[in-house]
């Protein structure tokens, strides 16, 4: 019975976060999301880095976009990842900018598509820009529920950053963690650096 609660507790989590993350106006994600990328920009550790993975944005997420664009003005290596639906995973492709060879997926998000996309390892990656629907004081993370960074990050090299970035009414004070969730070592919202 206990199970049942816990696995109650993250999927009311997810509805609660989306339904309000939904509400908000596309003036308030972007608003929001300007205030986040001062803050994720003015973290020296975070500039330090020259591999960053960005997430696609869509719907009202945390807008990365112009992260992206600023990280590759700032002559960063970009990468975003691509859902590996039978692998259960994601694949890491290098992009030089945001203006071709984009399709959406299944799920309506942005994935790089084409011949010609360069895939790297996750050791190459010195930064993660992470998304979630709930992040927590200790780093704990609820995302729609794949599996997709858990499975990442645990390729990834241990001195690599994975930051969450959301809107701080998705900060909680504790989630509840199975085994194999993994969390960010770091969360930054509009209030927070």
């Amino acid at each position: 019975m206990v199970f049942a609660t816990i696995k109650m507790d993250k999927k009311y989590i997810r509805s609660t976060m989306l339904r309000r993350r939904n509400s908000l106006s596309r003036e308030e994600v972007i608003d929001l999301s300007c205030k986040i990328e001062i803050n994720l920009f003015s973290w020296k550790k975070f500039l330090s880095c020259d591999h960053i993975l960005y997430y696609c944005s869509f719907g009202n997420e945390v807008m990365t976009d112009t992260m992206i664009d600023r990280s590759l003005s700032l002559r960063k290596k970009v990468y975003v990842p691509r859902i590996l639906k039978k692998e259960g995973k994601l694949e890491i492709c290098e992009i030089e900018n945001l203006e071709k060879n984009f399709l959406l997926n299944s799920l309506g998000m942005r994935e790089p598509r084409g011949i010609n996309v360069k895939t790297v390892s996750p050791v190459k990656i010195d930064a993660v820009v992470t998304p979630g629907l709930a992040f927590d004081r200790s780093g704990s993370r609820i995302g729609f529920g794949g599996g997709y960074y858990d499975k990442l990050f645990v390729e990834l090299p241990n001195q690599s950053l994975r930051i969450g970035v959301a809107y701080d009414f998705q900060r909680v004070e504790s989630l509840y963690q199975d085994p194999w969730d993994k969390k960010v070592h770091k969360v930054i919202t509009e209030k927070t650096r």
